[in-house]
């Protein structure tokens, strides 16, 4: 327990306006307070907001929620509860908020009129600016760890594109065993973009196959600044050139018009199919406000799944968009 507060104060208990250190003094008091209370504390709400260092906290007593019956439980909607927030100023890679960066932008222009684009398209490149730089301890245990891993094995890729200013943009890596499964399990390949690392916001992609037991395995790994066409294809065609240009016969995605397009540019030949599960898997957004909606998944399913030529296909799609009157939907 600090010593920043004495006893009375853990009594007392938490009041408006208090300043703690950090986090975890603030729940080391409050759980203290909460002991001599004689009631126990869980944490209720965490927000990070895009990175490491949490903004927002909230504790509350164990039996905070409300209870869902009249059987026997230990919720009583309790109301006891601690709130923080970091105090903190917002700046960008300069060390200067975004709203003054803008006012020394404009100042360097002669006018706002001469800046050539809003304060809102500047904040924006500010933040997604703040996005694309990784902190430099983390940028350099990156580093270190792809230069390990090339001293234990010279065949293991890995690849860092910048730009002018420095600032990583998109990393690809494949191991060596990845290469040599490539080689004969190349025929239909899944690239999955659907993950985010939350400290920087980083979508992180991967290339997966099936092998002879029918198990997944892994082809290669990227961490991309955004999904925009500029980094799909840079992202793709390190990947290929990591694998000897060898292309998939089958490649399968989520619905992204980038990703396809970078698929269409680099890689024309190789069939080019969407993936059903994410499909399945946005069901229930597409289908919103339909009447009868669990009849309408059930039968989605079965027309996707048990069709047996496209013909038969054809037609039960139009007859099941007239019949849920989808006509229009994306």
């Amino acid at each position: 327990m600090s010593n920043e507060f004495n006893e009375e104060d853990l009594v007392i208990g938490p009041i408006t306006g208090m300043r703690f250190s950090n986090k975890d003094v603030m729940f080391d008091f409050y759980k203290e307070h909460a002991r001599l209370s004689g009631f126990c504390i869980v944490k209720r709400i965490s927000n990070k907001k895009g990175g490491d260092i949490v903004r927002h906290v909230q504790y509350g007593c164990d039996r905070s929620r409300k209870p869902r019956n009249k059987h026997v439980t230990k919720r009583r909607n309790c109301r006891a509860r601690i709130n923080e927030i970091l105090k903190e100023n917002a700046k960008d890679i300069a060390g200067l908020r975004p709203s003054k960066n803008i006012r020394v932008a404009e100042v360097l222009a002669g006018s706002p009129e001469n800046l050539g684009c809003t304060p809102k398209d500047c904040r924006k490149y500010i933040l997604k600016s703040r996005k694309l730089q990784l902190q430099e301890g983390d940028a350099q245990s990156l580093l270190k760890f792809f230069s390990d891993m090339r001293q234990k094995d010279r065949e293991f890729y890995y690849y860092v594109d910048v730009d002018s200013f420095g600032l990583r943009r998109n990393i690809v890596w494949v191991h060596s065993h990845s290469k040599v499964a490539y080689e004969e399990f190349h025929d239909v390949i899944c690239l999955d973009t659907t993950y985010l690392v939350n400290r920087y916001n980083m979508p992180f992609a991967s290339f997966v196959g099936v092998n002879q037991h029918r198990q997944s395995i892994l082809l290669g790994c990227a961490l991309m600044s955004s999904e925009d066409i500029t980094s799909c294809k840079m992202m793709l065609s390190t990947w290929l050139r990591a694998l000897n240009n060898v292309c998939p016969l089958a490649i399968m995605t989520d619905q992204c018009d980038t990703i396809k397009a970078a698929i269409n540019a680099l890689i024309p030949n190789t069939v080019y199919r969407y993936c059903i599960w994410h499909i399945f898997a946005k069901l229930p957004t597409k289908l919103s406000g339909v009447l009868d909606g669990k009849i309408a998944k059930v039968e989605f399913k079965a027309l996707v799944l048990d069709s047996i030529n496209i013909a038969e296909f054809e037609r039960r799609w139009t007859d099941y968009i007239a019949k849920y009157n989808l006509d229009g939907r994306d």
